[in-house]
C-alpha cells in the first residue's frame, strides 16, 4: 500500500483555484484521492467533464466522510458556511485549510465553526488568474508559486507538517506569515494596485465616451496594469470588504503619494520627478530576481523545542520573516520529556546561517549540518 500523507482529501469549491488544487494534487503521489464539490449543479458537471477530481459528489457531507484534510475553495463569504454544513461529516482529526487572499476575517469565521477534535491552518496561494471558472483551471497553477501558511498560537504542528509536505509536493514554496502580516501585505501588494487597476480602467471607459478609439491605442503598458479588472467582480467585492481596514490605511498612503506627484509636477520639479523615475526602477528590478534559482545545498537545522501550542507559529512565522522557504518541516517526540526535536530543512548555507542566527537571537539551542 503506498505510503499516503493523506489518503483522501476533499475539495470544497471547484472554481479556478480549488479545481486547478484538484487537479494538483490528483496528480500528487503522496495523495491518495481526490474528492471534488461544489454548490453549484453546473460547476459540478463541468469538473466531472473535466476530469479535475478523481470523484465529485454532490452533497459536501459525502465529499468529505473519510477525508483527512479539506480544502475550502469557496468564495471568501462562504467559507464558514461551507464548513458547517460539512461538519457533520467531518473525521476526527481532519485537517481544514482554505485559500482565501485575506487571513484575519477569515481565520475568525472557520474558527467559530470549527468542530471539536478538527484542526486548522490558514492557507492562501500566491497565484491565480483574471479568468474564473473551473474550464479555466490547471494542475502546474501552483508549481514555483509562494505558498503563504498562516499558523497561529492554536496551530497543530502535526497538521501544519502534513500540509507542508503536500504544497511542497506539488511544487510550491511554502512560507508561513501571522495573519496579520500576511493581510497588511496583500492591501499592499494585491488589494489596492486590484483597485487602482479598477479606477484606471474607468477612467478610460470614461474617456472613451468623447474619443471612441481610445481603447485602440491602449498597448502593453495599460493593458497590463488593468488586466485585473476583468476579475470576478462578487469574490473581489468579498475580499476588499473583509480586508477594508489595511486597505484603507494603504489607500491614504497612496493618495498622499498622489498629491506628491501633483504637487511636484505643478512645480516642473525635475529632479524630483526623476528621483521617482530611479527609485521605481531600481525597486521593478528587484521585484524580477527569481528567489532561490541559484544552486544550492540542503542544509538541516535542528532545535528542541517544547511539546506545547504556539511553537510552530513562533518559529515558522520567523524563519518566514526573513523571506526563505522552508522546504521541508519535521519533529521527533521522544519517548519521555517534554521536549521535541524541530528539524527545518533549507537551501544553502548563507540561508541556513541566517535561519540559525535568527533562532538563536530567540533563545533557541540550534545546530545546522548539509
Amino acid at each position: 500500500m503506498a505510503n499516503f500523507v493523506f489518503e483522501k482529501i476533499a475539495i470544497l469549491g471547484t472554481g479556478l483555484m480549488g479545481g486547478s488544487l484538484a487537479m494538483a494534487l490528483k496528480a500528487c503521489e503522496v495523495v491518495g484521492e481526490v474528492v471534488a464539490y461544489d454548490i453549484s449543479n453546473d460547476a459540478r458537471n463541468a469538473a466531472r467533464e473535466l476530469g479535475v477530481a478523481d470523484r465529485v459528489e454532490d452533497r459536501s457531507e459525502d465529499a468529505v466522510r473519510g477525508s483527512g484534510a479539506i480544502f475550502l475553495a469557496t468564495p471568501i463569504g462562504a467559507m464558514a458556511g461551507a464548513l458547517k454544513a460539512a461538519a457533520p461529516a467531518l473525521m476526527k482529526g481532519a485537517v481544514i485549510s482554505d485559500l482565501a487572499s485575506v487571513k484575519i476575517g477569515v481565520i475568525s469565521a472557520i474558527e467559530a465553526v470549527l468542530p471539536a477534535g478538527a484542526h486548522y491552518v490558514g492557507g492562501h496561494p500566491m497565484t491565480g488568474s483574471e479568468r474564473s471558472g473551473v474550464s479555466n483551471a490547471r494542475a502546474d497553477l501552483f508549481r514555483d508559486r509562494c505558498y503563504v501558511l498562516t499558523p497561529t498560537d492554536t496551530t497543530d504542528l502535526d497538521s501544519y507538517q502534513k500540509l507542508h509536505t503536500v504544497l511542497t509536493e506539488i511544487g510550491a514554496r511554502v512560507i508561513s506569515m501571522d495573519p496579520e502580516s500576511h493581510d497588511r501585505a496583500m492591501a499592499t501588494i494585491s488589494h489596492v494596485p486590484h483597485l487602482l487597476s479598477l479606477l484606471m480602467m474607468n477612467m478610460a471607459a470614461r474617456e472613451k465616451e468623447q474619443m471612441n478609439n481610445i481603447y485602440t491605442l491602449a498597448a502593453g503598458g495599460f493593458r497590463d496594469m488593468t488586466r485585473v479588472a476583468a476579475s470576478n467582480p462578487r469574490m473581489w467585492l468579498d475580499i476588499v470588504s473583509v480586508n477594508r481596514d489595511f486597505i484603507i490605511e494603504e489607500l491614504k498612503r497612496f493618495a498622499s503619494s498622489v498629491d506628491v506627484l501633483v504637487d511636484i509636477l505643478q512645480k516642473n520639479d525635475r529632479d524630483a520627478v526623476l528621483a521617482l523615475f530611479v527609485d521605481a526602477c531600481a525597486a521593478r528590478e528587484e521585484l524580477s530576481m527569481k528567489p532561490g534559482v541559484e544552486k544550492a545545498e540542503l542544509f538541516t537545522i535542528s532545535l528542541p523545542v517544547p511539546d506545547e501550542l504556539g511553537v510552530i507559529s513562533k518559529i515558522a512565522t520567523a524563519v518566514g520573516a526573513l523571506g526563505i522557504n522552508i522546504e521541508d518541516i519535521g519533529i521527533a517526540h521522544p519517548l519521555e520529556g517534554a521536549m521535541g526535536i524541530l528539524t527545518l530543512k533549507v537551501l544553502g548555507a548563507e540561508r541556513a546561517r541566517e535561519v540559525t542566527l535568527k533562532l538563536e537571537s530567540m533563545g533557541y539551542n540550534v545546530s545546522s549540518e548539509q
